[in-house]
């Protein structure tokens, strides 16, 4: 078996840090620009009463559609971006 030597290994590492930011890019682009309640607890990596209360607080405006609450993914990214980091 042939090990690859220290520049094929970081060209190779370089190579995969490309195709994972593509994949993410692509995966970004088709997902759509509403999230629910518990997508958005994901997105912001807490629970769904969280959601609730920010919300309730006018800090995440929402938008029904039906008996569905929906929020903007831009909304959830903006909050993120400004709050958390």
């Amino acid at each position: 078996m042939n090990v690859p030597t220290s520049e094929e290994f970081m060209a190779l590492t370089a190579r995969v840090a490309d195709l994972e930011e593509r994949i993410v890019a692509l995966a970004h682009q088709s997902l759509s620009p509403y999230v629910t309640i518990c997508e958005a607890a994901d997105l912001l990596r807490c629970r769904r009463q969280r959601v609730d209360d920010l919300l309730s607080q006018r800090r995440l405006s929402r938008l029904k559609d039906g008996s569905r609450t929906l929020i903007s993914r831009a909304e959830v990214e903006e909050y993120l971006r400004m709050h958390i980091g």
